[in-house]
């Protein structure tokens, strides 16, 4: 409790102040901005790892870029990630298009996409804790 009042004190010494009805204490672990916060480190939100396991293989262009954006956000918790998923950026490559690509635009996917997309989601499901 002591440390507590000392943290809220310093708080208010820098004229920063806490809604004390949004505040939570005495927690061993805290999820933030799509990651769990711990004393043993940094990990992806339980939340986020059931999203990925449960998405569908991407049909368009749009959807690619979705899941692709998704993982690149948490990319630090997969090793050699650019590697993996390099099938999967390969397929958004324009080369030799005169015409913007559509968002709908189908994709060619191909058994090594399907690795890197299967692959992915498994490493997800294992991800480390960084510290």
């Amino acid at each position: 409790v002591q440390l507590v009042r000392s943290v809220l004190k310093k708080l208010l010494d820098a004229k920063l102040y806490v809604k004390l009805s949004k505040c939570e204490f005495h927690k061993t672990k805290l999820d933030y901005l799509g990651y769990r916060i711990s004393s043993v480190g940094l990990e992806m939100d339980p939340e986020k790892i059931k999203s990925v396991l449960e998405w569908e293989i991407s049909k368009t262009r749009k959807q690619l870029q979705s899941f692709l954006g998704f993982a690149n956000f948490y990319r630090a918790f997969i090793p050699q990630f650019a590697k993996i998923a390099l099938p999967l950026t390969e397929l958004l490559k324009t080369k030799g298009q005169v015409e913007k690509p559509k968002a709908n635009q189908k994709l060619s996917w191909s058994e090594h996409c399907n690795l890197a997309f299967e692959n992915l989601k498994r490493l997800f499901s294992q991800s480390p804790i960084l510290q």
